[in-house]
């Protein structure tokens, strides 16, 4: 059974996540915005599958004796080519028709911000690429429910 305390601070970051979600969506058209009310439920699974797949990852390089930081033949860390590869797993090419339909009725971001949004809330980013304080890809307040 849930407390008071665990619901309240579920559904605090629940709207972290909501409001960080509900932005225009320029491929869709102009003045397109997804409401981030829709897509809350996926978007927290995006976040917290990401999540886990990277402690997975975590857990079963430190079993081999490995790290993130390891350099791989094409000059990556282990931990640029985990989030290179969770982008890659996202590229489409969508008509902008369909992106304003998806953006207005479908649970799912857009899948750029299914991206964007996801990574940019994981401060294992900013250190994978060497981010800085105030770029594009680094949130000052990121969103974590779990």
């Amino acid at each position: 059974m849930v407390d008071g305390a665990d619901s309240k601070t579920y559904v605090e970051r629940g709207k972290c996540i909501a409001n960080q979600y509900t932005q225009e969506v320029p491929e869709a058209g102009p003045r397109v915005k997804q409401d981030g009310r829709l897509t809350q439920g996926e978007d927290t699974a995006d976040n917290g599958g990401l999540r886990l797949a990277l402690l997975a990852l975590q857990s079963a390089l430190a079993h081999e004796g490995k790290s993130f930081n390891d350099k791989g033949p094409d000059g990556f860390t282990t931990l640029q080519r985990f989030f290179l590869a969770y982008a890659l797993s996202w590229c489409n090419q969508y008509r902008s028709e369909l992106i304003r339909t998806l953006v207005l009725t479908d649970t799912h971001s857009y899948p750029k911000y299914r991206v964007n949004n996801v990574v940019s809330n994981m401060p294992e980013f900013k250190q994978a690429f060497g981010c800085h304080e105030r770029q594009k890809m680094v949130r000052q307040n990121f969103c974590r429910i779990w």
